[in-house]
């Protein structure tokens, strides 16, 4: 059942970790994940056509688990028309904020001293993009993780996903891969398909960086072999805050909630607010909401034993609690959220107003959302365009400027201790211009 917590400035920490102990990654998955990396890396095709029988329930041919670009292309026949229009839409959105921000990262620093720092960006070589598709066929993150990379003119991108048991669904998928620009696709998921994408198999070649969210085995995966291949950040179980006032609609949010929810019972949502009477309606509305639900739904058992509706002594207890949980999803649906917005400084993506949800941000703003879990909104950022590419910086100059600089560091070489940097310097004054 849905749980009321009463926070205060003394028991933030305390609560968040009771919150939190229940979604952790467990020592017995670590080992498990530790094991199907080294069979992948023994065994290539031969373990991933193994491993999708057992654990996805799909049989596929060993030449038949790589796809090209021509094989997804020929699927966008066999789409309606009304899903290719959505996803190019969606392709849209994204690039359009990711081009903005790719813009913001070049540009030049000039000095009196009479030289100039510019810096720009490089695309990587190879990037691996994994998508879930257990519960669902996620063509959103199929997007979300392969437009930024086409923006970013990553050369080869790669996308790993769960094989599919019927056409319709493949189609689907492959559909996706061909409008987000993917080059190839693998049908794997799980740990698996992070450890062909980290250590290459005869037909596949790793990729230099691994994106995109999944379950527990999955992050497990990244983070083993982050000691080969570059990756983004954890991105695990789905987590949802909602702040609510007296003018939130509690129904509407009750059903952005759930609907979070929906990823899987390791979802945690959370209501927070000030008011004991709001409190206690939510409580009351998301009962309504999960008793509606279907017993075997992801939804209804994430909302029995991970959602939580808090009440918070005062504005500060609030926001504190909200930064210490470090949300995925912050929902700020109240009527006046500037009080709010200036306190909150840990979260991987926030809407606000009383009309905006969640889910908005998962199929249309073009804001990733693949974001940081567990907390690790405190440290990391959401996905961009920037997880694509190396930033390099070019410095030039003159005589002038050498001049200028050894005149004015000379102090600073001479306590370090390293008298062949300042014999460089002088060296370079000696040369001809």
């Amino acid at each position: 059942m849905v749980t009321l917590i009463r926070v205060t400035q003394d028991n933030i920490d305390e609560t968040v970790s009771k919150i939190r102990k229940r979604v952790e990654i467990s020592n017995e998955v670590y080992g498990a994940v530790r094991q199907i990396i080294e069979d992948v890396r023994a065994n290539g095709e031969e373990a991933l056509v193994r491993l999708a029988k057992t654990i996805d329930n799909v049989e596929i041919e060993p030449d038949k688990i790589l796809v090209g670009r021509d094989e997804m292309s020929k699927a966008m026949s066999r789409v309606e028309p009304a899903l290719i229009a959505a996803l190019k839409r969606l392709r849209k959105n994204i690039a359009k904020v990711e081009q903005h921000r790719l813009r913001a990262i070049s540009g030049s620093v000039k000095f009196s001293d009479g030289y100039i720092v510019k810096y720009g960006w490089r695309p990587l070589s190879a990037v691996g993009c994994y998508a879930p598709g257990g519960r669902a066929t996620y063509l959103s993150t199929i997007l979300m993780t392969g437009v930024p990379g086409k923006v970013a003119r990553v050369p080869r991108m790669v996308l790993a996903t769960p094989p599919k048991k019927s056409e319709e669904d493949k189609d689907r998928v492959m559909a996706a891969a061909y409008v987000a620009g993917f080059d190839e696709l693998l049908w794997s998921g799980g740990a698996q398909a992070i450890a062909a994408l980290a250590y290459g198999t005869s037909r596949l070649k790793p990729v230099k960086k691994i994106i995109g969210p999944g379950n527990n085995y999955v992050v497990a995966a990244k983070q083993l072999v982050q000691r080969v291949v570059d990756i983004d950040f954890p991105a695990g179980p789905t987590e949802l805050v909602a702040v609510l006032d007296e003018t939130s609609n509690l129904d509407a949010v009750a059903c952005d909630m759930a609907a979070q929810a929906e990823h899987g019972p390791d979802s945690i949502t959370i209501a927070i607010t000030q008011s004991e009477e709001i409190a206690e309606e939510m409580l009351r509305v998301l009962e309504q909401v999960q008793s509606n639900l279907s017993d075997d739904s992801a939804s209804r058992r994430s909302l029995q034993s991970n959602c939580h509706v808090v009440l918070a002594d005062s504005l500060g207890t609030l926001c504190k609690f909200v930064n210490t949980v470090a949300p995925e999803h912050l929902v700020i649906s109240v009527k006046n959220y500037g009080k709010i917005m200036k306190q909150i400084i840990n979260a991987g993506v926030i809407t606000v107003g009383r009309d905006v949800p969640s889910v908005f941000v998962d199929y249309y703003a073009g804001q990733s959302h693949v974001l940081p879990t567990g907390g690790y909104a405190a440290i990391f950022s959401g996905l961009t365009v920037l997880d694509y590419v190396r930033l390099l910086s070019m410095v030039s100059g003159s005589k002038k400027s050498v001049k200028t600089a050894m005149r004015n560091i000379e102090p600073l070489i001479r306590a370090e201790g390293l008298p062949l940097h300042l014999e460089a310097f002088k060296a370079a004054l000696g040369g001809a211009n």
